[in-house]
């Protein structure tokens, strides 16, 4: 039911024209041309997404010769293994593989009617694409960002004022032919013929849409953060190890836990992105980044894991764990008494209040997923998502949250409860000072008003708050 909800438009029965440009995209997809920008993991997921659904042709743009190989070949070992699996036929097959068409020449997307660009995410670096695809891309093309993270507003400002209403986020999740979930971002210029083109045409691809405001990190990410910026000062502070952590949150259901997960999107990934915040400190210098503010509750441990240590992630046969190829073809997370000496370093200079004491899996749970949660209820409060159940379903089908405790917020109304839930954030916020431990106003007005949040929005009570020209 959630799924039904976070698919449905926001704002009735379409107009005769924005049914008109749905009905052009969904029709005949083999004779719709779809561009993808990128022939790395993502891109490459993406460009077989579109030709399974068969949409053709699909031009794959890298402008990198090798890497365009290597996306190429990669698609065709999945589409042989769809075949060998008896999946796909053949025939069916071989027609796929006629409809995919690399290049390393962007204007080769000139006749493309959707595009979506998957570089790496770099502001300037898509923004720049954006520039070029202004004057490339055909008038009426649908132009998409896979960003995980940035700005949607800054990428469109690269385009004409014309072209802007046609931009729009398309968040794929990794790997893209695999998992079902895409964050539609909707920019401040967006259209709704655009938001609706590009929600009819995930679901033709067999994806699950759910569309977000714009904002830093959009819904999942956003949320994320807490998360993964806890589970570092859970172990700094000696109060668990790695494993213990990763342990309590699979045993509550996660599909991994959150250092796992780390290793195997890139420790890297996360560290790049705090450098470019001004927050890890100077690789060069030592000395904090400028946009630290005094007082934060910051730590390198992160940073050190991978500028000092190199240890990236399993993609390096290193990271939090260690990775043989020899046990388990290079997958099975193994101890490694290198990042143990690293963590216990930190341990001995860290003020923690956990020093001494050994968590239990329940508080390490509570440390972790309460932040994650609030983070929620401060995406509602700013109209970033529609509504609590949008929540659960980008949880369920992007984040590997556990479908039996029925998302993120339904968790929270209905196991927690709201106000276990605002008496343990405001207990951790006191012992450990982060912004993320703030109760949010939205729980603290449904604790007052003795509902649930999903209740809370079912009911309307929500209609004329803030976030309106988010969403």
């Amino acid at each position: 039911f959630a799924e039904r909800v976070a698919q449905s438009p926001s704002s009735g029965k379409p107009s005769a024209a924005v049914a008109a440009a749905v009905k052009g995209m969904l029709s005949n997809p083999s004779k719709t041309a779809v561009g993808v920008i990128g022939a790395g993991t993502m891109g490459s997921g993406i460009a077989l997404t579109f030709l399974r659904a068969g949409y053709s042709p699909v031009t794959l743009i890298d402008n990198n010769d090798k890497g365009l190989e290597r996306g190429v070949a990669l698609i065709q070992k999945l589409i042989q293994g769809d075949v060998a699996k008896r999946r796909l036929s053949p025939k069916a097959a071989q027609a796929m593989g006629a409809a995919l068409v690399p290049s390393t020449d962007l204007a080769a997307l000139g006749k493309c009617k959707f595009i979506v660009e998957a570089a790496f995410e770099s502001l300037e670096i898509k923004k720049g694409i954006f520039a070029k695809l202004d004057a490339i891309a055909a008038s009426d093309a649908y132009l998409c960002s896979n960003t995980s993270t940035l700005d949607i507003d800054a990428i469109a400002s690269a385009l004409s004022p014309a072209r802007r209403p046609y931009c729009a986020g398309m968040h794929f999740f990794s790997p893209a032919h695999v998992m079902k979930l895409v964050e539609i971002v909707r920019g401040a210029e967006t259209s709704g013929e655009t938001l609706a083109v590009v929600s009819a045409v995930t679901k033709k691809v067999r994806k699950v849409g759910v569309t977000v405001g714009n904002c830093d990190g959009f819904v999942g990410n956003r949320m994320l953060n807490p998360y993964t910026s806890e589970m570092l000062f859970v172990v700094e502070g000696g109060g668990a190890s790695v494993m213990q952590v990763d342990g309590a949150i699979s045993k509550f259901g996660m599909a991994i836990g959150p250092f796992l997960m780390s290793d195997l999107a890139g420790n890297d990934i996360g560290y790049k992105i705090s450098l470019a915040r001004g927050l890890a400190k100077d690789p060069k210098t030592g000395l904090p980044g400028p946009n630290r503010r005094e007082g934060m509750r910051w730590t390198d441990l992160g940073g050190d894991l991978v500028a000092d240590l190199g240890r990236v992630g399993q993609k390096a046969g290193k990271g939090w764990y260690t990775y043989d190829k020899r046990v388990g073809k290079g997958r099975m997370p193994m101890p490694s008494s290198e990042v143990a000496a690293l963590i216990a370093s930190f341990t001995t200079k860290s003020s923690s209040p956990d020093k001494g004491r050994k968590l239990k899996n329940k508080e390490i749970v509570e440390r972790l997923l309460y932040p994650l949660v609030n983070e929620g209820f401060k995406i509602l409060e700013e109209g970033i998502a529609r509504d609590p159940a949008d929540i659960d379903v980008i949880y369920i089908y992007g984040y590997g949250w556990p479908v039996w405790r029925g998302g993120p917020m339904f968790w929270a109304d209905n196991e927690v409860r709201l106000p276990t839930l605002l008496a343990r954030l405001e207990e951790f916020h006191t012992r450990y000072p982060s912004d993320y431990y703030a109760p949010s106003k939205l729980l603290r007005t449904c604790v007052a008003l003795d509902v649930g949040v999903q209740e809370y929005y079912s009911q309307g009570l929500h209609k004329g708050g803030e976030g309106k020209a988010k969403l």
